[in-house]
């Protein structure tokens, strides 16, 4: 499966716009535009996770991390500077 960097763009947007309330992949998939397939989303947001950009629950609800809302208020590249995952284990939130 190809990694598409606009669509991890839009899925961070979503998420970011879900606010306090967080998203699983159905929510995500109807707030998309088109159709797309539920396992393409779930892959994109393991990338997301491993970049740092996504974190999960244990019940599997998604949010961004404060990176993504730093960015968007700047304006920047999601995905500047997060070439490699963190140093620190971030695991799931509980």
């Amino acid at each position: 499966m190809k990694r598409d960097k606009a669509l991890m763009g839009e899925i961070l947007k979503q998420l970011a716009s879900f606010g306090t309330i967080y998203g699983d992949v159905e929510k995500i998939q109807s707030a998309l535009p088109g159709q797309i397939a539920p396992e393409l989303i779930l892959h994109h947001l393991r990338l997301l996770h491993d970049r740092g950009l996504a974190a999960v629950d244990m019940h599997n609800f998604w949010r961004v991390t404060d990176q993504v809302y730093d960015a968007l208020e700047a304006g920047g590249d999601l995905f500047a500077g997060h070439g490699a995952p963190p140093a620190v284990n971030r695991g799931i939130d509980n």
